[in-house]
């Protein structure tokens, strides 16, 4: 009886050791790019990973290793250098069996799948990433038409596009643009929302522009396009400025004539002109002729 309870706690004890299981989420992580996100991975049960050696690294990558551990120490000779200086796993967490990775610095090329590993109990897990970014919609007038055009630049992956009128009521909607021009009535009241989202993350922006109907329908600006018409007016003034001199400069400079020279004198050459000078080295003086 003593030999098969032996074999029994044996059994139990190799299964405990060698047979853990990773838990990690089942669906991927949704993050936007420049912010921090914690990749979990970590054992069923309580164990301390402290002494254990962990990897973690994409099998898509050269070198594939994104963060590993060995001995109690971080090893990242190996570490691919997309990394370097972006991951970290808790000391604490893995006293407990918890070998998550923290990524800061979200980039869009972090996107994939990663695999969280440990070696002596030969059990592995995947955690899938995916990155997007967002940026800021614009929305302005067309000069001398009746007409408004949203823009908005960086976003990934392809975002969707919608006109929505005062009501909230779509106006307008196309897949898979950044930039879209609406034909609009100068109504008092009417104003108009340009919103830009992503259907998969849920994540959107906004802008709106309002239409007085007691100014023409170019100069009805949102309140993001005021940087724009300002350096516009500051270049309008800077032009007329330089406008100016020239011009003055052009009228100073007029009343100085060419004239026949009669004779010279050392160094001196002496003109008749409606007004009289004397040129030299130091350039015009008055002379009698």
């Amino acid at each position: 009886m003593e030999k098969p309870l032996v074999f029994s706690i044996l059994v139990l004890v190799l299964q405990t050791h060698f047979c853990q299981t990773l838990v990690v989420p089942s669906q991927p992580l949704v993050v936007p790019v420049g912010s921090e996100v914690t990749l979990p991975c970590q054992l069923e049960s309580v164990k301390d990973l402290r002494d254990q050696v962990v990897d973690w690294a994409r099998h898509d990558l050269n070198p594939r290793y994104i963060h590993i551990r060995r001995d109690g120490w971080d090893h990242l000779i190996s570490q691919n250098s997309l990394y370097l200086g972006r991951t970290r796993l808790s000391e604490r967490g893995l006293a407990y069996g918890d070998m998550s990775l923290t990524l800061s610095r979200v980039r869009l090329s972090d996107a994939g799948t990663y695999h969280c590993f440990i070696p002596q109990m030969d059990t592995r897990a995947e955690v899938t990433l995916s990155t997007f970014s967002i940026t800021s919609v614009f929305v302005y007038s067309i000069l001398m038409a009746s007409s408004l055009r949203c823009e908005s630049r960086g976003w990934f992956p392809e975002p969707e596009l919608v006109w929505l009128d005062s009501e909230g009521r779509g106006v307008n909607e196309e897949t898979f643009s950044v930039s879209s021009r609406l034909s609009v009535e100068q109504s008092p009241g009417n104003s108009f929302t340009c919103r830009v989202r992503h259907q998969e993350t849920r994540q959107s922006r906004e802008n709106q522009i309002r239409i007085t109907g007691q100014t023409p329908l170019f100069l009805e600006a949102c309140a993001s396009c005021s940087v724009a018409w300002t350096l516009f007016v500051l270049g309008l003034i800077l032009c007329a400025a330089v406008g100016a001199f020239v011009l003055w400069k052009y009228k100073t400079l007029s009343k100085y004539r060419f004239c026949i020279c009669l004779s010279h004198c050392e160094r001196q050459f002496i003109c008749s002109c409606v007004v009289d000078f004397t040129y030299n080295a130091h350039g015009f003086s008055d002379s009698k002729p």
